[in-house]
C-alpha cells in the first residue's frame, strides 16, 4: 500500500499526533510513575477525558473517556485509517493478542456489548462491518472468526438466550441472504454441523421452499429414517436391502431394491 501524502497534509496531520497522543503518552506515563495515583485523588474522575478529533467527523453522544475521530473527502483510492494497531510475534510458544477487550456486568436493563460496529452505508461501494482475513501459510487451525460460548448458568429463572450467532433483517426492505458462503478457492465441506443437539436444524421461518438443492443430491446413511409426519410415526427408511414403510413401529410395507423392474 502506499504511503504517499498530500504535503499540504501534514500540518494537520502533525497537529492532530501532538493534541491526541502527546497528552495521552504523558498521562499513561505519569501513572506509570507512580504520578498519576497521587493527582487522581485531588482530581476530577473526568481529568483524564480526552477528544482526538481531525476536523468535524459526525460523533454520537457517547460517554467514552477517550475519543478519536476523523472526517475526510478522499479521492485519492488509498486507505484511511482512525487507530491502527501492528503485531509481529517471531516466537514460538506465545498468545499473541494485538486487541484485547473484556466486559464484566450485572446489568438487567440494557444492552451489553463487549465490541460495538456500526456501518452506516450511504454510497453504492462494498463495505462491511466486520472483516477479517487469514492468509494460511502453514499447518494447524486458521480461523476467520471463533466464538466460544458456556452456558453456566444453574438456576432456574428465565430462558436459555445463549446463542453463538444472531442475525437480524430489520428492514423494511428484505436481505439478499442471512448467511453465504462463496470464493473460488472452494471448501471440502461448506457447513459442518459436528456438536451433540435435540435438533440439527430448526427450520420455523415460513419458507416457499424449504430446501432447495438444484442438482445437488440429498445421501443419508442406511437406516437413517425420512419422517413424513410432525411426530414421526409415519416413516420411511433403506434397511438391509429394503426401502421400507412404518408406522410407529410396525412395518406396513416394503420395496426389495435388488428385485427385477416393476410397475408399483
Amino acid at each position: 500500500m502506499s504511503t504517499d501524502s498530500d504535503p499540504q497534509d501534514e500540518p494537520a496531520r502533525r497537529g492532530f499526533v501532538r493534541r491526541a497522543l502527546l497528552p495521552l503518552f504523558a498521562a499513561l506515563l505519569g501513572g506509570a510513575l507512580g504520578e498519576g495515583k497521587a493527582q487522581a485523588q485531588d482530581q476530577p474522575s473526568d481529568a483524564l477525558a480526552r477528544r482526538f478529533v481531525l476536523r468535524k467527523p459526525d460523533i454520537p453522544p457517547l460517554d467514552s473517556p477517550i475519543v478519536f475521530g476523523r472526517q475526510d473527502e478522499s479521492n485519492d483510492g488509498k486507505t484511511h485509517e482512525v487507530v491502527s494497531l501492528i503485531q509481529q510475534e517471531d516466537g514460538e510458544n506465545s498468545f499473541p493478542w494485538t486487541l484485547y477487550a473484556q466486559l464484566r456486568t450485572k446489568h438487567r436493563g440494557g444492552d451489553g456489548v463487549v465490541f460495538y460496529s456500526r456501518l452506516y452505508k450511504d454510497g453504492p461501494g462494498w463495505s462491511c462491518g466486520l472483516h477479517s482475513e487469514v492468509f494460511a501459510k502453514n499447518w494447524g487451525v486458521g480461523i476467520g472468526v471463533n466464538i466460544e460460548v458456556a452456558n453456566q448458568y444453574e438456576g432456574d429463572e428465565g430462558f436459555n438466550g445463549v446463542i453463538g450467532i444472531e442475525m437480524q433483517s430489520l428492514g423494511p426492505r428484505r436481505a439478499l441472504a442471512g448467511l453465504q458462503i462463496e470464493g473460488k478457492g472452494g471448501y471440502e465441506t461448506l457447513v459442518r454441523l459436528r456438536a451433540d443437539a435435540q435438533t440439527g436444524l430448526d427450520l420455523t421461518g415460513r419458507t416457499e421452499v424449504g430446501i432447495n438443492l438444484h442438482q445437488s443430491s440429498l445421501r443419508l446413511d442406511e437406516g437413517a429414517w425420512v419422517e413424513l409426519d410432525a411426530e414421526g410415526q409415519v416413516r420411511m427408511r433403506y434397511y438391509e436391502g429394503n426401502i421400507e414403510f412404518f408406522r410407529g413401529d410396525r412395518r406396513i410395507a416394503h420395496l426389495p431394491v435388488d428385485a427385477e423392474d416393476h410397475e408399483l
